[in-house]
């Protein structure tokens, strides 16, 4: 309210020049941070949410508490008075702190915006569980899905946009978030000024993409330029895992002894088992970055090229392909720190309707639930042109899992139908950012468009490498994506301002 306040004085000429020196020192002490850092919100607060957006009747009037993180010291900084934009954050499917944390190129570029930083958590996700401990009972599941999430971003765009005087709103996601905020941007574009959607696989979700690589197969490139022995190692210890299997209980004390189990192996988990390290090795692929990061696990700089090292290392010292998977894979669960004396395979990963997996605690849930009902978003692998086993993963088999464990079936074509497919002629002022080392940029929007939907490829990016912060061992390509994002976004903002100033006196709606 004073920083309000203070731009109502400052556009009205009631200025004095303790007031503009102040005004500057703010301005000063709200950029000054090291770049690439994520400072702490300065504010963190519960919206008022509708729990649903598409029902009349007494359910219409039912909320819940949506959490949002703001960051507002970069904002309102120009001494004109002016009102930079808001830069929001379309919540993924986890807790909200896992995607502030490691967003830091929004709080990077901000100050060249003047922008006030928004996260808004997915609901369902984190702490924003519309009935709390019930939220995932199935009963309560049916208010979970992606139209009811961009509807409640659209609420709280508008909710700032009306309270704050802001103008212009640029939204930023990745994986997932990335999807929600192109989005935004086709369902709200009253609403959305400009959206940033890096490794956002909407052609595959919506079963128009034609790959020259599948998902596995990328992951098994990436491992393969770290080191071409490296997949033939990955096949030979999958192969010798299936040998030791098919022999029965005796070769059991064998696995569990390779794997370094917390509990003796058993027949009924070697689907697990599998599962458990084909899950390690895409992951590790999908968070490649070139320096030490937490986002999916305390993991060393370059993951895959530091487990292709523990294959190589493996073979060296034992000569046995089972324990060098069983150990790259040791990596990812286990992290640098290495503290896990055992691994439990059934804490660490969960099979669900998401062949890559749903991760793990209430989330797996939430996200298993929008897998059975929206999405179906991955490969299957077939050991040919992976390194991965055959395994078949089709919309029959996922039907029928779904259909036993919620008693829904996936609607297929739901989110090409709600969401324009992947047909984005008619879109404007998007921004599609794909690193080439994620397995998940073979279904995403690799071309431009139009003029206004470009696409920008990354050559060392893993997983939305460009939305996390600058860091000294950022490769060329990505430091080069984010100059042409910032770009971009200047020039759509700058055309969307001069429209505004056209329609000064249109209704607001």
């Amino acid at each position: 309210k004073q920083w309000y306040q203070r731009r109502v004085a400052i556009t009205a000429g009631e200025i004095t020049l303790v007031d503009y020196i102040m005004f500057l020192f703010l301005c000063l002490v709200g950029v000054s941070g090291v770049l690439g850092t994520v400072p702490e919100p300065t504010r963190t607060w519960q919206f008022d949410q509708l729990l649903d957006h598409f029902t009349y009747g007494e359910i219409s009037a039912l909320t819940f508490s949506q959490r949002i993180f703001e960051y507002n010291k970069l904002w309102n900084c120009s001494a004109d008075g002016s009102v930079g934009p808001l830069f929001v954050y379309t919540g993924n499917e986890g807790p909200l702190e896992s995607f502030y944390y490691n967003t830091g190129f929004m709080f990077d570029i901000a100050p060249q915006f003047n922008a006030l930083i928004v996260f808004i958590e997915h609901r369902y996700y984190g702490q924003s569980l519309p009935f709390g401990e019930d939220s995932f009972e199935p009963q309560n599941l049916r208010f979970l899905s992606s139209i009811q999430a961009t509807s409640d971003f659209a609420q709280v765009i508008n909710y700032y946009k009306t309270h704050y005087n802001i103008t212009q709103v640029v939204s930023f996601g990745g994986s997932y978030g990335g999807m929600l905020t192109a989005w935004m941007r086709l369902r709200y574009p009253q609403l959305v000024d400009v959206a940033l959607a890096a490794s956002a696989p909407l052609p595959m979700m919506a079963k128009t993409a034609k790959p020259k690589q599948k998902f596995f197969q990328i992951v098994t490139t990436d491992f393969g330029m770290a080191n071409e022995k490296c997949p033939t190692i990955v096949r030979d210890g999958f192969t010798k895992l299936y040998s030791m299997y098919s022999k029965g209980s005796s070769a059991y004390a064998d696995i569990t002894s390779s794997f370094k189990l917390c509990s003796s192996f058993k027949k009924n988990q070697f689907d697990h088992l599998i599962g458990w390290v084909r899950n390690a090795m895409l992951m590790m692929a999908m968070v490649d970055y070139p320096y030490p990061a937490e986002f999916f696990g305390n993991l060393p700089g370059w993951p895959v090229e530091a487990a292709c090292n523990i294959l190589i290392d493996e073979m060296k010292m034992t000569n046995d392909p089972v324990k060098a998977i069983a150990a790259a894979a040791g990596l990812f669960y286990n992290g640098t720190d290495g503290q896990k004396k055992c691994f439990d395979i059934y804490d660490e990963f969960i099979e669900c309707a998401d062949i890559t997996g749903c991760g793990t605690g209430p989330a797996a849930i939430a996200w298993d639930w929008q897998c059975c009902t929206e999405f179906q978003l991955a490969y299957p692998s077939n050991n040919v042109t992976d390194m991965f086993p055959p395994f078949e993963w089709n919309q029959d088999i996922v039907s029928k899992y779904c259909m036993k464990k919620y008693g829904v079936s996936p609607d297929p074509i739901r989110a090409s139908r709600e969401y324009w497919s992947a047909d984005f002629k008619a879109a404007s002022n998007i921004i599609f950012s794909n690193g080439l080392l994620d397995p998940w940029h073979a279904g995403g929007v690799l071309d431009d468009v139009n003029e206004s939907v470009k696409s920008i490829l990354i050559k060392d990016g893993a997983h939305h490498l460009d939305l996390r912060g600058h860091n000294k061992k950022d490769p060329e390509s990505v430091i080069e994506a984010r100059k042409k994002e910032v770009q971009l976004i200047k020039q759509w903002l700058q055309k969307s301002s001069r429209e505004i100033s056209f329609n000064v006196d249109s209704p607001v709606f």
